[in-house]
């Protein structure tokens, strides 16, 4: 196999797979195989999937607001079908934010499928779906200390901890203090709450 996992998924929905495909190697050392990252300009694009899909140990279906159709949903078939001849091969479901669980194609509605529903920082789903491209069981998920931050806070709380680096190499408060309210701007924009 030469990739953990072939993202599929609908061109409306490339930019959050894209997030999420970072996650996934920055975050859990996984390789995947996304076409944006992955296709050459002038070769065959159809070959090219069909050979990434093939070489893959899983594929990841990204479920956005739409129904797939078109090569998606042909992509879909085909990951079935080789999960139907090799049964190591994995096919999951990924429920985006905007997703229906009830527009979850025929048999793939078969899978369990990992919920995005509530924005790509959910901790929880990123290893479910670590798990299940590693084939590996969810297991027992830790408990939530309230009291310590989580996903998106931590990154924006270690953003703020490497400011006060700058402070004991002199740069002056004033940028200091601007930086900070960037970050707090975009924590709040992000849906984050005080």
């Amino acid at each position: 196999m030469t990739t953990d996992t072939f993202l599929s998924h609908s061109h409306d929905d490339a930019p959050w797979v894209e997030g999420l495909a970072r996650r996934l190697e920055d975050q859990c050392a996984l390789k995947v195989w996304l076409d944006k990252w992955v296709l050459v300009p002038g070769n065959s694009w159809q070959q090219a999937m069909a050979r990434g899909l093939e070489e893959a140990a899983s594929c990841a279906v990204f479920i956005g607001a739409h129904t797939p159709k078109g090569w998606f949903q042909e992509e879909i078939e085909r990951a079935l079908d080789l999960q139907t001849r090799n049964s190591n091969f994995r096919v999951i479901p990924v429920l985006l934010p905007d997703a229906d669980p009830s527009s979850v194609p025929g048999f793939l509605s078969l899978r369990t499928w990992v919920d995005f529903r509530n924005g790509q920082d959910s901790d929880y789903a990123l290893h479910v779906l670590r798990q299940g491209i590693k084939g590996e069981p969810i297991g027992r998920w830790p408990v939530v200390d309230e009291s310590k931050p989580s996903g998106m806070l931590r990154q924006y709380e270690q953003k703020i901890i490497e400011l006060a680096r700058f402070r004991s190499l002199g740069v002056h408060e004033e940028v200091i203090i601007e930086f900070e309210r960037k970050i707090l701007d975009r924590w709040l924009d992000a849906g984050g709450t005080v």
